[in-house]
């Protein structure tokens, strides 16, 4: 510094111009990421010399940008400063000082295009799992290598975050609630194998009527040689013939494993689109 000269004007102004390099820490937000937007203030005063001696006054443009460098994660949308004047208890005298006010506006496109398209990809992946027939055997499997594929994902953007207690950023909740799905599709997935390969295990009266009759009528599985009862009443002869040809409980359990699968279908789909809505509106709001 001792290599700078200050200039001095007649009207008592110090034109001291010297380059240097300041680092700050700058507390960060990261509960939007990667659509988050910083807020880093800087303040410039004296702790030495008091207003009386030494006074600080912002330049008539201090938001001037027309010499910086662009960054490629950071834009600068805008700088405001302002004048503080601060009295302390031990001193009667003011403290002027400077506040720099610096907007940061995170860049999302790479984010967007490598961590987030692949994810919601793999989710709907995650739903063509219930459509592979269970004679393929990969029922379960599909779903277990989507949740290691959605944790490898969660790591890439743990690493790209600054450790902090403070918040936690909506996508990885994205990230966990659809890990949390995947687990309970799983689940799904091996209820429905069991129930399919059950082969002519004895099917309960009250749960064949109960349980395994609406849950197939609801989800539009049809039970081969089974009528519904309002048919039967209307042509006593036809209800000869379907006595005939009652279903076994093999047929039973594997339209139960169906209706199962259809069920759990409808209910991922609709419990995955309220979930990202909702993170997805959280993250751009």
């Amino acid at each position: 510094m001792k290599s700078y000269k200050a200039i001095i004007y007649q009207d008592g102004t110090v034109y001291y111009n010297f380059p240097t390099l300041i680092e700050s820490i700058c507390p960060i937000d990261v509960t939007s990421f990667p659509f988050d937007s910083q807020m880093c203030p800087l303040v410039f005063g004296s702790w030495v010399y008091h207003g009386l001696q030494l006074d600080i006054q912002p330049r008539n443009n201090p938001g001037d940008l027309s010499s910086m460098k662009k960054n490629v994660e950071w834009i600068i949308s805008n700088v405001e400063v302002e004048r503080h004047v601060l009295k302390y208890g031990c001193c009667p005298e003011p403290y002027p000082d400077i506040t720099f006010y610096i907007y940061l506006q995170r860049k999302p496109a790479y984010y967007v295009t490598n961590i987030i398209i692949p994810s919601v990809i793999i989710t709907v992946l995650a739903i063509l799992g219930y459509f592979l027939p269970v004679e393929s055997g990969e029922k379960a499997s599909l779903v277990i290598t989507i949740m290691l594929s959605l944790s490898v994902f969660q790591l890439l953007v743990a690493d790209k975050l600054p450790p902090s207690a403070d918040a936690t950023p909506w996508l990885m909740f994205f990230f966990n609630f659809i890990l949390g799905m995947s687990a309970v599709s799983t689940m799904i997935q091996v209820a429905v194998i069991n129930t399919y390969y059950r082969g002519e295990k004895i099917v309960s009266a009250w749960m064949a009527k109960y349980i395994i009759v609406p849950l197939c009528f609801i989800t539009m599985v049809q039970i081969p040689g089974y009528s519904s009862p309002n048919c039967r009443q209307k042509n006593k002869v036809e209800d000869i013939f379907e006595k005939d040809k009652e279903p076994t409980n093999t047929a039973l359990w594997k339209c139960f494993s169906v209706a199962i699968d259809r069920l759990g279908i409808l209910l991922f789909v609709f419990t995955v689109t309220v979930g990202c809505g909702c993170v997805f509106g959280q993250i751009t709001s």
